[in-house]
């Protein structure tokens, strides 16, 4: 949440060259909303933004989410702020006029530590992938074996990015070398199967693999 928009496009340029998704808020209102409708792996928070200031959206993500990764971005030399900030709930900060780089570097540590979480959301869809189950908004459930659910959960920390067979094959099944690709379209079919309306946010990417993207 940036509201100098030549700041914001840059980031959004930058994140989504390395793999991220990424949504722009130009103040603390519209950015609450997005939150809200996006499910973010972390959010970039501007703590100066106009109306709603970024303290009290950290609040308000905080009393909703405890997981989401959130980095401040606050004005070089404003140590009562970066303290206010963490002790509100930041996972990390980074002071402006900031490198590029360094910003990358944070968001990046702060994904990885929040990367597992306990349930995703595709559309209505709530995935809890401990539980290997798909929760639908009726109150209706759906069991996954543990295949399909170890795909939708890298599909799911990868939201957004392409996911190829290859990389499906590894980290689901190991031992690619007696295993045919197409093991993995037949449980993605599985899996569509099981998503019902969702399925419209697993997509197949021709030729590369898949991405979920909600």
């Amino acid at each position: 949440m940036e509201d100098d928009q030549k700041i914001a496009r840059l980031l959004q340029i930058l994140f989504e060259n390395h793999g991220y998704e990424v949504r722009i808020a130009r103040d603390g209102e519209e950015g609450w909303q997005l939150f809200h409708l996006f499910d973010p792996l972390v959010v970039v928070l501007d703590l100066m933004l106009p109306g709603m200031d970024g303290f009290e959206v950290l609040e308000k993500i905080r009393s909703v989410d405890e997981e989401v990764g959130v980095v401040v971005l606050t004005a070089r030399g404003e140590v009562e702020n970066r303290i206010r900030g963490l002790k509100k709930g930041a996972d990390d900060y980074v002071p402006k006029p900031f490198h590029l780089d360094e910003l990358l570097a944070r968001v990046e540590s702060v994904a990885r530590r929040v990367r597992k979480k306990d349930t995703f959301r595709i559309g209505d869809i709530v995935f809890l992938p401990k539980m290997r189950k798909l929760s639908f908004p009726d109150g209706s459930e759906v069991s996954l074996s543990d295949r399909e659910a170890a795909i939708l959960e890298l599909l799911c920390e990868k939201r957004g990015s392409v996911v190829s067979r290859e990389e499906l094959l590894e980290k689901v099944w190991g031992d690619t070398d007696n295993i045919s690709r197409n093991v993995v379209d037949v449980y993605v079919k599985y899996l569509r199967d099981k998503l019902g309306e969702g399925a419209k946010f697993l997509k197949t990417v021709r030729g590369v693999g898949y991405v979920l993207d909600t």
